[in-house]
């Protein structure tokens, strides 16, 4: 095999592993645990975590939406959550932004989850939900401009509402956190992600400082 003709090869075997990715992500927004408050233990940010630390922001963001949007597709749930939908998103590309940052591997992970928790479940996420089933608009920009220039009865603010919702988030970040936190310990794991996508320079030498 000549040198371009391997690095065709891998450029489609990183490609299929994105797809393989997307897929994960489509099955873990099915396979979720029900929470009090609107709240789920889920996966999915697990997923965008790894596709953002492995692979990049921009595959981490595609992972993530695409994987998202069919998940509605197939079984919606109401309306089309958009808030939902930036803030899965940007974990994988918050995550990939992060890892890039020279630090100990535990302190870009630490660093990821207290930014993603802050921005995405509790700002977005939160702020989403609480229009949808608190405010009774859509959750959209539309629905947004609905909620500044209407007249709603709101039952429950949302400061309020986040309280409710901020210890289960939680959770669940945390029970993803800890997911990869043991995935990016291991040697097979960093062998063969090193293989598909030898541009991503997480596992260079600056990083043997925490191993």
């Amino acid at each position: 095999m000549q040198k371009g003709d391997f690095f065709i090869v891998n450029k489609t075997l990183k490609l299929a592993c994105i797809a393989m990715l997307t897929a994960l992500s489509v099955v873990a927004n099915f396979c979720t645990i029900p929470l009090p408050g609107n709240n789920a233990v889920s996966v999915t940010i697990a997923v965008c975590f790894f596709t953002g630390i492995y692979f990049g922001a921009l595959p981490a963001a595609t992972v993530g939406y695409v994987g998202d949007l069919i998940a509605h597709l197939i079984h919606p749930l109401g309306d089309y959550n958009w808030f939902m939908a930036i803030s899965i998103t940007l974990y994988g590309v918050i995550c990939a932004l992060v890892y890039k940052i020279k630090m100990p591997r535990l302190a870009k992970l630490t660093l990821s989850v207290l930014i993603c928790y802050t921005v995405c479940l509790c700002g977005l996420n939160t702020f989403g939900l609480w229009l949808q089933y608190i405010v009774g608009v859509k959750p959209s920009l539309f629905g947004l401009w609905e909620f500044f220039n209407g007249h709603q009865t709101i039952k429950k603010s949302f400061w309020l509402y986040l309280a409710g919702r901020a210890p289960m988030s939680a959770v669940n970040i945390a029970v993803n956190a800890i997911l990869i936190a043991g995935i990016q310990e291991s040697k097979t794991i960093e062998k063969l992600t090193r293989r598909l996508n030898p541009t991503n320079k997480e596992y260079n030498a600056t990083d043997k400082i925490s191993e």
